[in-house]
């Protein structure tokens, strides 16, 4: 953790926590968070190779969801059908002149 992190960690932990404002740093983690641009969740296949399927959108909010995600996938994969247009790879690409 940078001397800025900290600082502000123990700034935010003097106000939550007063009593705890010294206390001292054991140990600091990374928790990586990634999104999509719109916050759904990709599920699609991919694009050169229709056998693979990409699977993702969402580490913490994945994860919450992750049975029901599960489901869904394998539900695709094992009946050989087409994921939901919300959640397809499609939707992220360039608006053509033409449909405006």
């Amino acid at each position: 953790m940078s001397e800025e992190g900290l600082a502000a960690a123990r700034r935010y932990l003097a106000n939550r926590f007063p009593g705890m404002k010294d206390a001292p740093l054991v140990e600091t983690r990374v928790c990586q968070y990634e999104d999509t641009t719109d916050h759904n969740f990709i599920v699609d296949r991919h694009p050169a190779n229709s056998n693979v399927w990409i699977v993702g959108g969402g580490s913490g909010h994945g994860f919450k969801h992750g049975p029901a995600l599960g489901e869904l996938v394998a539900k695709l994969v094992l009946k050989d059908e087409t994921a939901d247009p919300l959640y397809r790879l499609a939707r992220f690409e360039p608006k053509s002149k033409l449909s405006s």
